[in-house]
């Protein structure tokens, strides 16, 4: 009798970048200080492994839930009690790098400030963010791809399987016009039509 086999699942899709400016500013916590890291996605074992062993806490801000389905389109007052409720407790310890990979796209320039006014006051003078941003292509994935560091200058995500939507394509300029307390520092263009940027929080 003809026993039936299941059809194999085509593998995901997958796509690796090299992120020099997401090197130096991690390589910049190699002293011997203690560092703050805020990651405003969510716990990937690939951050956890790249921090570890380096005098470093990491808070977890995870403000991407539910984006690219209609976080873009909250009031003001929602989306920045959204904000509120998932920043991690102070403490005494400012940060010293915000990784924000690339939920700044799903978000409106509004959103942006109101995220990064939120935090600004937690981080040290000289602090750096670091953002994945769409340049050059006109549509991005519904759905923010899932970055994990694979390395010091390598990032890893599974491309997501679902429709398009237009792509922001915002600049250094609209994005530091958008962000209080921070200046843009760096631009890399990536492969992929995508650009990294590193900002530095101003002295108070």
């Amino acid at each position: 009798m003809a026993t039936a086999t299941a059809e194999r699942m085509p593998e995901p899709e997958r796509l690796e970048l090299r992120v020099p400016l997401f090197e130096s500013a991690i390589g910049a916590l190699e002293d011997e200080q203690r560092h703050v890291v805020l990651d405003l996605g969510v716990v990937r074992s690939g951050t956890v492994s790249l921090l570890n062993g380096r005098r470093c806490r990491l808070d977890v801000m995870a403000i991407t839930a539910g984006a690219g389905s209609g976080l873009d389109r909250l009031e003001p007052e929602a989306f920045s009690a959204l904000v509120q409720a998932a920043l991690p407790p102070a403490g005494e310890e400012r940060v010293d790098l915000v990784l924000c990979w690339n939920l700044f796209n799903y978000l409106s320039t509004d959103q942006i400030g109101i995220t990064v006014a939120a935090l600004a006051p937690r981080c040290r003078p000289g602090a750096r963010l670091h953002a994945l941003i769409e340049y050059s292509a006109r549509t991005m994935p519904a759905t923010p791809l899932s970055f994990s560091p694979a390395g010091p200058g390598t990032l890893d995500a599974v491309v997501a399987d679902d429709e398009p939507v237009p792509a922001p394509r915002y600049g250094a300029r609209d994005l530091e016009q958008c962000m209080p307390g921070f200046t843009h520092e760096r631009t890399m263009l990536l492969g992929g039509g995508m650009q990294e940027y590193l900002f530095r929080r101003q002295q108070d």
